[in-house]
């Protein structure tokens, strides 16, 4: 039986000292102690949910370093804190009980570009299509990809060591991260670079220094076992990578790769320096439709041989869900239909080059593949179709970027909900990988939706589930046990793409027992008494301190104490999945103009579903008939503004 919980809304004392002690110093930037200013942060794009005791937002390192020196104070030794980018994380990895340092209102600029040497020197509070809309009239874009790119920032890439479509030839961010800036828990600066002779660059007292020999010595020194445990995949293990922080003969090294994936565990990464890519002058993209889901699994391996840019999936059931949305209006002189078959699966293939010649070659290559393979009527494949526009290209894969809104926008309670929905297996046991899990959550009698990049065996899965039902908040712990097993059985990973967050339990099984221990030694190099993002990736090596776990505390939780009735009559903002959407970087969007100019999450959709969910269970609590007071003379225009307040 979960127990029914609450929010202690007074702030604790220690902490109203710190906010305060901090207002009253040479701090800079914001200070939320609102109950909502909390509230708005207190989830993500997660099921999980986390009321901080305040919101920091800085202006820059000065504020950051003033921040960490005050915290030092005996007095303030047990404050924790958690950086805070576009609170896109799938697994609650910004969510935090302490403080929340929130990089995106203030610290979102474009410092400097280097055109000739490629690259360009941003603030982490910078989203991603804000970078590239900069980028772009230099001929140049930051390449890693995902589909959050109009509200995730850099910083949150840089964490979570973040990649999507393309990753097979653009890679992770952490391929293209060249130095980062970092404050330091104990009020350092900390600059990571690539680096011949280590540490030589930092004061001989400085915890900086001794941070970057201890690391090398570490990943030296363990070297072999590294090589041996980490899977050889396009999306490696992440959080710490202890491979990549040498290259292959020892002779360089760069601890920025140990600050990449790390989750916002170790320190405030504040500025990154990045190099970027030139934008390929030649884009072609081969829609290819199936007659299953399955026969576009298992041919994604040869359209990956084929020299493909990227190989985007979706199945059958997103492809409904299309076609049922204006979005299909937009694409479906593009994706080919026969009338003699039915589509249940499709591969997007792109080709991106600035040779005509061999992107001529590679796709003609395709194309006489597929030809011989729909006259043979063999390996499923039904038929295909070439674009070349770039306005065709971008109208498909807004398709792919909105399937996970369409699977959220399902009628009903249950919602497809991310949890175990980024593992990664080697390309080749992709299918028969998927085979088993499909028979896993047939078994639980679970409907989902797939979609995601066989180029890197890397699928989404989202089970649709009501996590205001106790039960099913139980079976996702089973299911993400079960899903665990399953990754570990075809050599994969259960998080390829979107980090641990509350799956941080499952970091000792993966590492193994004498890796795991060292990345608790790190931890301690860095945060010795557990103060940044505390049980995630992992605790100090001397710590008692207990690792999240996915059984954590869920919105569903605190939701499922307003009644059923009242849930169905505010179904528009029960119904909002925290996947921030409405808090982008577009300033042509309409949603929301407030927001966009004061940067107060409170302003958005998001943030007002939020705040409007709190104050119903809040009423339930105390006994409040709210569909009674609705039909109150006086009370009902107020009720259809809050109502309407959601959508508006």
């Amino acid at each position: 039986m979960l127990p029914k919980l609450s929010f202690e809304h007074t702030i604790k004392s220690d902490y109203h000292q710190f906010l305060n002690s901090l207002a009253a110093s040479s701090f800079s930037g914001d200070i939320e102690q609102e109950y909502g200013a909390r509230l708005a942060v207190s989830t993500d794009n997660s099921v999980y949910q986390n009321l901080p005791q305040g919101v920091i937002f800085p202006r820059g390192n000065d504020d950051l370093l003033v921040m960490t020196k005050l915290a030092n104070q005996a007095q303030f030794k047990t404050i924790t804190f958690s950086a805070r980018g576009g609170g896109t994380g799938t697994n609650g990895q910004s969510l935090n009980h302490g403080i929340i340092v929130d990089m995106s209102r203030h610290m979102n600029h474009v410092l400097e570009i280097n055109v000739e040497q490629g690259w360009v020197r941003v603030q982490t509070g910078v989203i991603k299509d804000q970078l590239n809309q900069f980028l772009k009239p230099h001929g140049y874009f930051f390449s890693p990809d995902l589909s959050t790119s109009n509200r995730a920032t850099m910083g949150g890439m840089i964490s979570t060591d973040a990649s999507g479509q393309g990753s097979l030839v653009y890679g992770k961010t952490s391929d293209h991260v060249l130095e980062l800036t970092s404050v330091l828990m104990c009020g350092e600066l900390l600059h990571t670079k690539n680096e011949t002779n280590i540490g030589a660059d930092y004061p001989l007292d400085s915890q900086a220094k001794h941070i970057a020999t201890a690391v090398a010595d570490i990943c030296r020194d363990n070297r072999a076992l590294i090589l041996e445990r980490f899977p050889r995949l396009n999306r490696f293990l992440t959080g710490y990578d202890l491979e990549h922080v040498f290259n292959d003969d020892l002779t360089e090294f760069n601890l920025s790769r140990i600050l990449t994936g790390s989750e916002g565990s170790l320190a405030f990464i504040t500025e990154a320096k990045l190099n970027i890519t030139k934008i390929p002058k030649l884009r072609t993209l081969v829609n290819i439709i199936y007659d299953s889901f399955d026969s576009a699994l298992r041919d994604a391996p040869t359209l990956v041989k084929a020299s493909a840019t990227s190989v985007e999936t979706v199945d059958s059931k997103v492809l409904g869900l299309a076609k049922q949305d204006i979005v299909w209006d937009t694409v479906c002189d593009l994706i080919p239909e026969r009338a003699d078959k039915v589509t249940d699966g499709l591969n997007m293939v792109e080709y991106a080059s600035n040779d005509a010649t061999i992107q001529q070659q590679r796709i003609e290559a395709l194309c006489a593949r597929l030809d011989n393979a729909i006259a043979n009527e063999q390996g499923g494949i039904l038929g295909y179709q070439i674009c070349d526009q770039l306005d065709q290209i971008m109208r498909i894969y807004n398709m792919r970027k909105k399937s996970v809104g369409l699977l959220g926008a399902t009628k009903g309670f249950k919602k497809p909900i991310a949890f175990a929905e980024d593992t990664a297996v080697p390309p080749e046991k992709l299918a028969d990988f998927i085979v088993e899990f499909r028979a896993l959550l047939d078994s639980h009698q679970l409907s989902y939706g797939m979609f995601g990049h066989v180029d890197a065996g890397v699928l989404h899965v989202r089970p649709a589930m009501d996590m205001c039902d106790p039960q099913q908040e139980l079976k996702l712990t089973e299911i993400s046990d079960q899903v665990v097993a399953l990754t570990a059985k075809y050599g994969g990973l259960m998080w390829g793409e979107h980090g641990k967050g509350y799956r941080s339990e499952y970091g000792p099984e993966f590492f193994g027992d004498e890796l795991f221990a060292q990345l608790r030694v790190i931890k301690g190099l860095f945060d010795p008494d557990n103060r940044i993002n505390p049980g995630k990736i992992c605790t100090p090596a001397n710590s008692t301190d207990s690792l999240v776990k996915v059984a954590g505390v869920k919105r569903g939780s605190f939701d499922r104490q307003i009644p059923i009735n009242v849930r169905e009559s505010y179904a528009t903002a029960m119904s909002c999945n925290g996947n921030g959407q409405c808090f982008n970087f577009d300033v042509d969007s309409p949603m929301c103009p407030s927001s966009k100019v004061t940067g107060d999450r409170r302003h958005s959709p998001k943030g007002r579903a939020t705040l409007i969910r709190e104050w119903l269970r809040l009423l339930s609590n105390q006994g409040v008939d709210i569909l009674a007071l609705e039909k109150n003379d006086c009370s009902a225009s107020v009720f259809s503004k809050i109502k309407n307040s959601w959508a508006n």
